[in-house]
């Protein structure tokens, strides 16, 4: 009668705890994916705002230039008559 009782009890406790599950597992994933959301909105909101923050245009008419590519001081390779390039003949071996 002893093992009767205790089946029945961890069937009726495994019972509730699954009806509690099915209840409250889809509350904490909403809250979670919620908590989530915002999280990345703050993000994306420090993102956007520090980059319109740079990119605010002046209002003065001055032209800000940020990068300036560096010089190359190598000369071009002259060409004869226009042509680059040389052409090397070859035989086809068989």
């Amino acid at each position: 009668m002893g093992l009767l009782k205790i089946l029945l009890a961890a069937i009726l406790i495994l019972w509730v705890l699954r009806m509690l599950v099915t209840v409250l597992f889809p509350y904490l994933m909403a809250m979670f994916v919620g908590k989530m959301q915002q999280e990345a909105q703050k993000q994306y909101e420090r993102q956007a705002g520090s980059y319109r923050s740079e990119n605010v245009p002046n209002t003065d008419g001055k032209v800000r230039i940020d990068y300036v590519p560096p010089r190359t001081t190598k000369s071009k390779p002259s060409t004869t008559n226009g042509r680059v390039g040389e052409f090397v003949d070859f035989e086809e071996i068989k």
